[in-house]
Formats: structure tokens, C-alpha cells, sequence
């Protein structure tokens, strides 16, 4: 069960990467129509949270599945996910004051879309460089 929960952990997570990578492409491949590139942005904005609210929800029942006391790692994992959050609601709303003013966010977007990348990288690579506290698998 608990190799279960970490797998579907696993999928939710790499699906979230998947979306952030595609979200890079966005600006370039919609740059010559603006009203579908706003469209297709505000898609992604819903995926976004979306899968960062399944990545947290498959985060938490493993947490209770597992039957694991709070750690370190699992801060760094709360508070990457407050500052994804907090990233995603800037860029939206510097690309809706950019797109009211008739400018392109293409800089702007994928420079963000980069950052939410980095921190989700590090959080991974931190959680497997620590493993003295990993889920003990049967």
C-alpha cells in the first residue's frame, strides 16, 4: 500500500513537470495570436493548481499512510509548496497587467516558469540525498 501511495506521489509530481515544461512552450508557440496564448495561459494556470493541490493531497496521505513523525524534509516540501503558490499568483497577475496593456509576457513568463522548475528540482534532489528518514518499504 504504501508503495501504492508513493508511486501515485511519484506520477503526480512528474505530471506537474510535465505541465511546468509545456507552460515554458506556451508563450512561443502562441505568440502571434495573443487572445490564444491568454487562453491557453489561463488553462495552464488551472492545471497548475490543480496538480500542485494533487501532488500535495498524494504528499499527505502517504505522510499518514506511512505513519512518518515530521521531519525536515517534509517542511522543505510545505514550503516549497507556499512559494510555488505565491509564484504562480505574481506571474498571473503581472501577465493579466501586461496583457491589459496590450504587451507580450513572454520573458517575463518563462523566467518564472523556470524558477517554479528550480525549486521543485531541489526539493527532489534534497529528498533524495536525505535518506535518513525515507519511507521504509516492505
Amino acid at each position: 500500500m504504501i508503495q501504492e501511495a508513493l508511486l501515485y506521489h511519484v506520477v503526480t509530481i512528474n505530471l506537474f513537470l510535465f505541465l511546468l515544461a509545456t507552460n515554458l512552450l506556451i508563450p512561443w508557440l502562441f505568440r502571434r495570436n495573443e487572445m490564444r496564448e491568454i487562453k491557453a495561459t489561463r488553462i495552464t494556470f488551472f492545471l497548475f493548481s490543480s496538480l500542485l493541490s494533487m501532488v500535495a493531497f498524494t504528499g499527505v496521505i502517504l505522510f499518514m499512510i506511512a505513519e512518518l513523525s515530521w521531519n525536515t524534509r517534509m517542511s522543505l516540501m510545505v514550503v516549497a509548496f507556499i512559494t510555488l503558490t505565491g509564484i504562480e499568483v505574481a506571474r498571473s497577475m503581472k501577465l493579466r497587467r501586461l496583457w491589459l496593456r496590450g504587451e507580450s509576457g513572454v520573458s517575463l513568463s518563462w523566467r518564472y516558469v523556470l524558477i517554479e522548475i528550480v525549486i521543485i528540482v531541489a526539493v527532489i534532489f534534497f529528498t533524495i540525498v536525505d535518506k535518513k528518514d525515507a519511507i521504509p518499504l516492505p
